[in-house]
């Protein structure tokens, strides 16, 4: 072989920097798949033990997966571990298991995810107590838990270094859990995720949220209880900025020194779709508590059908807003929700049909007195689902007719129940308040089912591309 072609066949990626080749190895699925590189050739044999992402997760309990774990944290080099993740189904030794814990704690671990999801001989999950050490951690800044577990955090020097936690919770054994969202003192990002009642004998948790430097919160939540038996959430963030909510169904949730907010996501849902009065005069408790502590939101988005109750509070400085309209109740929300917003500049709101079982007809009442808002802020208006329906007409004309400031209007029509030409001679007869709004239609592009002359259109243009490429081609 000539030196020309000996420069052609040499391995690049051999050559780069020890820094680069962990940095590659680092995205691999696995610890294990970055081990096995060690059989490339001499220059690979110990590249593996300076990567510092680690990700473990036990298929089966075996001597060589234990054995594997063992050697990558104890027979590594000194490098720092950025990440450690570890998820187990079979490994039963919690023993061992703080050990590879406490290894990556001492080698300054900036990020933990543990997911230990072991059964015992009864088929029951066993509980696992998560170590002081990883309390007193001062590196550690991102936690995720998952897993049966229990703490017993210290008095003191808690967490000291955490900005960003997120707690999956399944089958809580008692209440220590609550104790990891009250001794957080620099936490940034919060994420809550977990189901109660499903087994039956879950205690009732009470989160207490304190978190002065709290930026964003996220809560997702189902429980199979009644409403009596529900766990509560009360938060206690003065800077929090960022606030997203699914609960099904929902339960109490209360905020205080929320001035901060600016976007907030609601979800409230009712998986038994229960149309009894007990279950709405619930849903107005809960919702109206909920509502009360987002009202200095600038940004909200809302989906719940059980809001009829409500008392709903003024959203002084809420600019935007979107709303999921469901048809068991569209209207009476759309006209309390655009009277109680005085500042809205920007409104979209989607039409979506409602498994509840509760009927309507529809009909659209004009409110007693036109929303400030419409003659003095709103400048855009969306409106998604739409179906040409006589009481969604009604309303687009409402607001066209009285939307002084108005700028444009965008329907999201529905190909299948009505079409655009339609639309436009239907919305060129209306009264327009604003001389300078302007009115798009568009088909929306989330409906699946494409048109037959758009499926014949498409058949063409796929036949004339096939034959080019042939061409092309040959």
């Amino acid at each position: 072989m000539s030196e020309l072609e000996a420069k052609r066949v040499r391995d690049r990626i051999s050559a780069l920097p020890d820094a680069i080749l962990c940095h590659i190895l680092s995205f691999l699925d696995r610890t294990e798949d970055a081990v096995k590189t060690s059989v490339l050739s001499r220059r690979w044999k110990k590249i593996w033990g300076s990567v510092p992402t680690l990700v473990f997760s036990d298929e089966d309990n075996t001597d060589n997966f234990v054995r594997l774990v063992d050697n990558v944290l104890f027979f590594r080099d000194s490098i720092d571990i950025q990440k450690f993740e570890y998820r187990s189904l079979c490994v039963d030794d919690f023993d061992r298991i703080y050990g590879w814990i406490g290894a990556a704690i001492r080698r300054n671990v900036v990020e933990l995810d543990l997911s230990i999801q072991n059964y015992g001989d009864d088929d029951q999950l066993r509980v696992f107590e998560l170590p002081d050490i990883v309390f007193t951690c001062k590196t550690l800044m991102v936690l995720t838990l998952s897993s049966n577990f229990i703490t017993n955090p210290p008095a003191s020097g808690c967490f000291p270094s955490l900005k960003s936690l997120d707690v999956q919770i399944g089958h809580p054994v008692n209440k220590s859990v609550e104790n990891v969202l009250t001794c957080c003192p620099v936490l940034e990002s919060l994420r809550i995720g977990g189901d109660h009642g499903r087994h039956g004998d879950d205690p009732i948790l009470n989160f207490n949220v304190s978190a002065p430097k709290l930026k964003m919160l996220r809560i997702f939540w189902s429980s199979y209880d009644v409403y009596e038996k529900c766990c509560k959430f009360h938060i206690n963030a003065p800077k929090l900025e960022d606030f997203e909510l699914s609960q099904e169904p929902p339960i109490d949730c209360f905020l205080e020194n929320s001035e901060t907010l600016v976007r907030v996501r609601i979800t409230l849902r009712d998986p038994h779709h229960d149309n009894s009065a007990d279950a709405d005069h619930h849903f107005a408790i809960h919702g109206t508590a909920l509502l009360a502590g987002i009202s200095s939101a600038r940004s909200l988005c809302l989906s719940a059908h059980r809001l009829k109750e409500c008392i709903l509070p003024i959203f002084n400085k809420l600019s935007r807003l979107e709303l999921n309209l469901f048809n068991c109740y569209y209207w009476e929300l759309l006209k309390k929700l655009l009277n109680r917003s005085p500042n809205l500049e920007h409104f979209v709101f989607e039409l979506t049909k409602c498994e509840c079982g509760e009927s309507s007809d529809h009909q659209w009442s004009p409110p007693q007195s036109v929303p400030s808002c419409l003659f003095s802020q709103l400048k855009t208006i969306s409106i998604r689902g739409f179906e040409g329906k006589v009481d969604q007409m009604d309303v687009a004309k409402y607001l066209l007719e009285n939307g002084e400031v108005l700028k444009k209007m965008t329907i999201y029509y529905k190909d299948q129940l009505c079409k655009k030409e339609e639309l436009h001679k239907e919305f060129s007869m209306f009264q327009w308040s604003s001389e300078t709004c302007q009115v798009e239609i568009l088909r929306d592009t989330r409906d699946t089912r494409v048109p037959d002359e758009e499926k014949v259109a498409l058949l063409v243009l796929i036949i004339f591309a096939s034959k080019r490429i042939i061409r092309t081609q040959y």
